[in-house]
């Protein structure tokens, strides 16, 4: 089960809303097993006190963990993993920290744009297969009561849940989902 962290303080903020780091978590999301900084150093390509440092700054959010020790060649290799985590940044807060919640939110919203850009373009280029399910981007106005809103956002969350873990058959999918009630023009 995972647990949601909930960011409040501009520490725990500037901790979060580092590149870096927001590199390191998707890449410990995307591989899904235990790795030492070194591992990870050479996907991110920054060195290996670099992973560790930023690695230290994520445990303390709670958002990463050591899984164990393992003796390589006869030194203590620490391996970490992303802890099964949902980040509420508090949005709904009236807070000082408005303006740098959307600088994360920006990033992390333009990083899957980014991504699934390069995934169609990629896609495009390769024999196209019929029974292959692909990425897609979907957007319109749908009408829900309050109610309806709140089950949908639950029932998201919950399908988000059930599928944090890597399972047989399946891969990994970069996601973002934004829904707000519009407003419409007075007549």
């Amino acid at each position: 089960m995972s647990r949601e962290i909930s960011i409040t303080t501009r520490k725990q903020l500037e901790i979060f809303m580092n590149v870096q780091r927001q590199k390191l978590l998707k890449t410990m999301d995307m591989e899904k097993i235990p790795m030492t900084p070194k591992q990870l150093s050479v996907i991110l390509e920054i060195s290996p006190s670099s992973v560790t440092y930023h690695l230290k700054k994520l445990e303390e959010l709670g958002l990463v963990e050591l899984d164990h020790t393992e003796s390589i060649h006869g030194i203590q290799a620490k391996f970490y993993r992303r802890v099964p985590a949902v980040v509420n940044l508090k949005g709904d807060l009236q807070d000082d920290l408005h303006a740098e919640k959307e600088l994360i939110l920006d990033y992390l919203i333009n990083d899957i744009w980014t991504g699934f850009k390069k995934y169609i373009t990629d896609l495009y280029k390769k024999e196209k297969n019929p029974q292959e399910v692909t990425g897609d981007c979907l957007n319109g106005v749908i009408y829900m009561t309050d109610e309806e809103a709140k089950k949908v956002k639950e029932q998201i969350l919950a399908f988000q849940e059930a599928h944090m873990e890597p399972k047989e058959g399946a891969k990994p999918w970069d996601m973002a989902l934004i829904a707000y009630p519009g407003k419409r023009t007075e007549k």
